[in-house]
């Protein structure tokens, strides 16, 4: 009479364990294989250009000055008494922030969590001929979503020169060498192999003789 083996059921499901495992492993190979890594257009995005770094500007109270991308600020009124003025932000004829600020105060504006302007009130002079602000340090960095402005075209390419991207094909494959055919080729191996193995260990049934009647 032929009765299952507890070592052969015990090894049959170590050997399913296995297929599972190998399994597992040619999907999540040939996923990573094929994932898109960041290709250099996202890093270029990302790349924080700074268009003005620890500018000096001056600005009469009434005025305005024009940064790049048309970006404009107007000094609205000032209190020279209590050392304050009053300024505002636009482009294109739309206000995008105002704010009362101080003398030895910044005011900063940002788009999308991204950084554009950052400035200082550092002095404010009362004259003869009106009120002059001087702003310092003067930051401005690339608005991403607004065209380039053609004056930094050559320095944004001096920038892409000297910044490495990572390439948009992982640089794991050899000339010649394709890494999803190896990924596949070492899969179908493993499970036939699994498989193969999987089938001798069924076959092996604990054979137990008969015993014989004594007569």
């Amino acid at each position: 009479m032929r009765v299952p083996n507890k070592q052969r059921i015990k090894e049959n499901t170590e050997t399913k364990f296995v297929s599972l495992f190998i399994l597992i492993f040619l999907c999540s190979s040939v996923l990573f294989y094929f994932t898109p890594p960041v290709s250099a257009a996202d890093n270029k995005a990302r790349l924080s250009v700074i268009l003005l770094d620890r500018a000096e500007i001056y600005i009469r109270s009434g005025y305005s000055h024009t940064f790049s991308q048309d970006y404009q600020l107007y000094i609205k009124g000032t209190d020279t008494e209590n050392k304050r003025i009053w300024i505002e932000l636009s482009r294109n004829g739309v206000t995008l922030q105002d704010s009362i600020v101080t003398e030895g105060s910044q005011f900063v504006y940002s788009r999308n969590s991204t950084e554009i302007l950052n400035l200082t009130v550092n002095t404010i002079y009362e004259g003869a001929d009106g009120v002059l602000v001087k702003f310092s340090p003067v930051y401005q960095h690339l608005d991403p979503k607004l065209p380039i402005p053609q004056t930094q075209v050559e320095s944004l390419a001096n920038v892409s020169d000297n910044v490495s991207f990572p390439h948009s094909e992982l640089e794991t494959q050899a000339n010649g060498f394709d890494m999803p055919l190896f990924f596949l080729g070492l899969g179908t191996t493993l499970l036939a192999t699994s498989f193969f193995a999987g089938k001798g260990i069924k076959n092996r049934i604990l054979v137990i003789p008969r015993k014989r009647d004594k007569k």
